[in-house]
């Protein structure tokens, strides 16, 4: 649990850095280098311990996975707004809980309190996340935002139990992220030229302290951990992006914001094995 939840920290720190120094990157130019760049970086690993045969198909399916997360979720925030693209992709785990309900998820048993915990965390994630303001945007964005919850569902599930070493597992998803988004890539090769020396700086930042470590916390973690629980973990995301937006991005907390932050911790807390 403990991986996750420094992945989810490292992403939260992430979200509020972007606030600041990254709204001027499109994201058709972000996401692609961001899986380009992590493969390159994870490339090495790749072939010093290329995966096992047998876990090719599994791999495969964390890449596409974890493409379909990140490309659904900018658009969900493109189409409706920041605050409902994270609240619906954070979805995932109420999709998984219903998964395991109906006994899909490897036997998986689910007490009460597993099932309370899931709902209080979803309650607070949308006191913190949305507010009094409610979702915003068209059937549209709303679609997007229950893919990319969906995506990234699959993605943990496809992940726990994996033999491959997590950063290797990592390499080979972002390799495949990178094949997918290449065509996007080649057709912003202007705009990439044009990034100034501090949104690079932006961009490394993003590759490393929110791809490769981060992704592979959460890899690591799911390993042992049901994915159900780990997606859960998962939304200590948007608590810690609200903590550390509150300096770095002068974005005060809501009152609110205070009680969806502990219904998640306690959500968490009524998951734990």
């Amino acid at each position: 649990m403990i991986p996750v939840a420094l992945a989810a920290l490292l992403w939260g720190l992430g979200g509020a850095l972007a606030g600041r120094f990254m709204r001027e990157i499109p994201p058709e130019v972000l996401i692609p280098l961001r899986f380009l760049l992590g493969f390159l970086l994870l490339l090495p690993l790749v072939l010093a311990r290329p995966p096992h045969p047998a876990e090719g198909r599994r791999l495969l399916g964390v890449g596409l996975a974890l493409s379909g997360a990140q490309a659904f979720y900018y658009l969900a925030i493109h189409a409706t707004t920041v605050a409902t693209g994270i609240f619906l992709q954070y979805l995932a785990p109420a999709l998984l809980t219903l998964h395991a309900l109906h006994a899909l998820l490897r036997g998986e048993k689910l007490p009460g309190r597993a099932l309370l915990g899931v709902g209080l965390a979803l309650l607070g994630a949308y006191l913190l996340v949305v507010g009094p303001g409610g979702l915003q945007g068209g059937p549209l964005g709303l679609a997007f935002g229950l893919l990319s919850a969906l995506s990234f569902a699959l993605y943990a599930a496809f992940a726990h139990g994996l033999k491959t070493p997590p950063l290797v597992a990592l390499g080979v998803a972002t390799g495949v992220g990178a094949l997918l988004s290449l065509p996007f890539l080649l057709l912003h090769l202007g705009e990439v030229r044009a990034l100034a020396p501090a949104q690079w700086g932006a961009v490394a930042y993003l590759v490393t302290l929110g791809t490769v470590v981060p992704f592979g916390l959460f890899l690591l973690g799911v390993r042992t951990l049901p994915a159900r629980t780990a997606t859960l973990v998962a939304m200590l995301e948007p608590l810690s992006g609200a903590l550390f937006a509150w300096p770095l991005a002068g974005e005060p907390l809501r009152p609110e914001a205070f009680l969806g932050g502990l219904m998640i911790l306690l959500g968490v807390a009524l998951n734990r094995r």
